[in-house]
């Protein structure tokens, strides 16, 4: 039996946990872009403002991130004007989505905000969206357990969660389940 994949509605994520997905499907489609647009580093600075974002969430890396997603955006903005390869456009795009860590304590937009960067990368690399979600959540499995356990959050749908941990990760899952209920 195929497994189910894994979405972003099944993590029951929050803002932290969906800035880190934005990340992570922007940086998949950056090569795109830097290829295209060596000289241009705007959408690396994005990505780079939200990682800073997560490791220091005040309100001046909140700005630094809405800052360079902004300018990360308007590179998008020039190339898809001047008629450039979409898939660059693309990867600057997903880039933008380092705005979510500008958007203070809104989970659902940053959700939303790392969908968005999902289906932009998926276009910039030419994969389908829903699996590039699942291989970026399952490269992440072991850094989103970690981070619900230490946040005592739960999984949306943690039966299919559960289908991708290792022997390891299950037993830490099962044995910090009250954390996470």
């Amino acid at each position: 039996m195929r497994k189910q994949m894994l979405t972003l509605d099944s993590l029951n994520s929050d803002k932290f946990i969906s800035v880190f997905l934005a990340i992570g499907f922007a940086e998949k489609a950056l090569p795109i872009w830097e290829a295209e647009y060596p000289e241009d580093s705007r959408p690396r600075k994005a990505i780079e403002a939200a990682k800073e974002w997560l490791s220091n969430p005040s309100d001046a890396a909140a700005n630094a991130a809405r800052d360079s997603a902004n300018a990360a955006r308007d590179s998008a903005n020039a190339a898809a004007a001047a008629a450039a390869a979409d898939a660059a456009a693309y990867a600057a795009y997903a880039a933008y989505a380092a705005y979510a860590a500008y958007a203070a304590d809104a989970a659902a937009y940053a959700a939303y905000a790392a969908a968005y960067a999902a289906a932009y990368a998926a276009n910039a690399l030419g994969v389908d969206k829903e699996t590039l979600i699942h291989e970026v959540i399952l490269e992440s499995l072991d850094w989103i357990l970690q981070y619900k356990i230490e946040n005592g959050q739960s999984f949306a749908q943690p039966e299919l969660i559960l289908d991708y941990l290792s022997e390891e990760q299950k037993q830490s899952f099962l044995f910090n389940l009250d954390a996470v209920a």
